[in-house]
Order: structure tokens, then C-alpha cells, then sequence
């Protein structure tokens, strides 16, 4: 399955499954990947995603560019959550992450993708999203370490990794610092995942590689992928010890398409240490919104 532009990996144990999103113009879809039967299933969507997030019950949350849905499990039906607190006239989602009190992280970015105007926003369960830090050009990656103390968001133009100190009770972030900066690297950071030992895993789109990189902000490591444009990472398998890549062929000529067969492709590499499972989102609202359909 080649993707236009492969984004938000989320591994859901509970299904043994890995579910991603073609974020291109066209086709709109959702994909879920079981590697114990190969069989990828592919649910065409209404309107472009960006990511995807686990919720407590059934089914899975998607983090469409101009709002929150949520995908029913049995009938493939996707109904619109109402939220509030964001300006879809103004920014879209993009990437997004589950802090481990059940709170939704989602950053923005320009329309017309011109302006510094992304924004950081934490979503509380009822769908109020709250504005905790603005100025970014193209949000991307969140995750915190283990222990919970430090949040890190990847602005992926120019190209900075953040880090803020990070208050699990209070849902807050403060002193943000730059964590890693890629102005004189080869690549920018896209989707980010943390493994067990707190190193952050970072697709460096443009590079051809995924980045280990320790807490003191060193580079621990560098996977080589054969593609030049990875777009996210996500643990998931058994033992949450496989690194899944998401990747894209938006962008590339058509030699280079030729010259990389796994570009738009998700890859899967046994990295041998373990990941971290993603939270669920602790979604309260029970009131019943617009229904869109969706094929599989």
C-alpha cells in the first residue's frame, strides 16, 4: 500500500494492530495493519486526517485537519465530535499525542502554510481545547519521557525539537527550550516516539534516516531507512520492540519514486528495545453528532 503523505502510526494492543492515515489530498484514508494476518484494511474518509488516538472504549479517535471524529469499530461510520476552542478558519490539526492522564495534545499549523501561527493545545475530555503555547510553523511530533517530567514537540519548519518541563497533575508545560536543532542538518523532525529508556525516536524527513536521541539532547544512534522521506514512528508488536515507519511520495520527482520502490510505504523494523504504550484519551462527551459514512 503506497501512501501520498503516511502519517500518525498509533499501535493498539488490544488489537495487535497499527493503524495510520494517508494525509494526502487524495485518496483520504484510514489503514489498519494486522502483521499476524498481513491484511491491511483501508477506510476511505470524508476529509483529510492527521492522526490517530486511542479512547477509552471502542474504536479509535481521528484527528481530522478541521476537527475530531470518532471511528465506530463495527459499522465504519465516523461521527463528528464537537469541539471548541479553535479556529479552523485560521490553522489545522496535524500531529498529536496522549499525555498519560488521559489529556489530548494536538498542534496546528497555518492554512496556507505562510505564517507562524501553529499552536500547541491540550484537549480535555469534555472537548475543550486550551491554548498552552503558540508561534510555530508546522507542529508535528509529541511525546513526553517516561517519568513524565519532560514534553516534547517538534516544530518541523525550520526544524527544532522543544522540550518543556511538563506537570503531569496539572495538564501544564512551562520553560521551553530548544532540544535539538536541525538548522545544519540534512533533514527537519517530523513524528516522534519514546521508548522505554527515555531516547526519542524522530523520523528526520529528508534524510533518509530515523534519529535515537538521548535525553541530554546527544544523538545515540542513526537507522538508515531506504526512503527519503520518513514521516513518523510509532512502537507496536508483541512486545512493543518493532519500530513502524510511516513515509510519503509527496515531494518526489518521478526518478526518485522509481529510485525508492518503499517510498509511501510502511516499514517495520525489530529494533530490540521496547516502546511505551500510547494512552487512551479519556473522552467524557456522550452526546450523539453528525455521522459521516466511511467504506472499507
Amino acid at each position: 500500500m503506497v501512501n501520498d503523505i503516511g502519517e500518525g502510526p498509533l499501535w493498539c494492543s488490544q488489537e495487535q494492530a497499527l493503524y495510520w492515515v494517508d494525509a494526502g489530498q487524495t485518496p483520504k484514508t484510514l489503514l489498519r495493519h494486522s502483521p499476524v494476518t498481513g491484511k491491511t484494511d483501508v477506510i476511505a474518509l470524508p476529509q483529510r486526517a492527521a492522526s490517530v488516538i486511542r479512547r477509552n472504549g471502542e474504536g479509535v479517535i481521528l484527528g481530522l485537519q478541521k476537527g475530531l471524529a470518532v471511528l465506530s469499530p463495527t459499522s465504519g461510520g465516523i461521527r463528528l465530535l464537537s469541539l471548541n476552542g479553535v479556529d479552523f478558519d485560521r490553522e489545522r490539526f496535524n500531529d498529536s499525542a496522549v499525555d498519560r492522564a488521559g489529556r489530548l495534545w494536538i498542534g496546528t499549523f497555518d492554512r496556507t502554510l505562510q505564517k507562524p501561527l501553529g499552536c500547541l493545545y491540550c484537549v480535555d475530555g469534555s472537548l475543550q481545547a486550551h491554548k498552552m503555547d503558540e508561534g510555530f510553523m508546522m507542529s508535528n511530533g509529541i511525546a513526553w519521557s517516561p517519568d513524565n517530567r519532560t514534553m516534547y514537540f517538534c516544530d518541523s519548519r525550520p526544524g527544532k525539537i522543544f522540550a518543556y518541563d511538563f506537570d503531569l497533575t496539572a495538564g501544564r508545560v512551562s520553560n521551553r527550550r530548544i532540544f535539538m536543532d536541525f538548522s545544519e542538518r540534512a533533514g527537519r523532525p517530523d513524528g516522534c516516539a519514546i521508548d522505554s529508556e527515555g531516547f526519542l525516536w524522530v523520523a528526520e524527513i529528508d534524510a533518509s534516516q530515523i534519529l535515537k536521541i538521548a535525553p541530554d539532547g546527544d544523538i545515540e544512534s542513526i537507522l538508515p531507512v531506504p526512503i527519503r522521506r520518513p514521516t513518523s514512528v510509532a512502537f507496536g508488536g508483541e512486545r512493543l520492540e518493532t519500530l513502524f515507519i510511516t513515509s510519503m511520495t509527496f515531494g518526489l520527482k518521478e526518478h526518485e519514486r522509481r529510485e525508492q520502490p518503499y517510498a509511501g510505504r510502511l516499514l517495520a523494523v525489530d529494533v530490540g528495545i521496547k516502546g511505551v504504550e500510547e494512552p487512551a484519551f479519556n473522552l467524557t462527551e456522550t452526546e450523539r453528532q453528525d455521522t459521516m459514512g466511511a467504506t472499507t
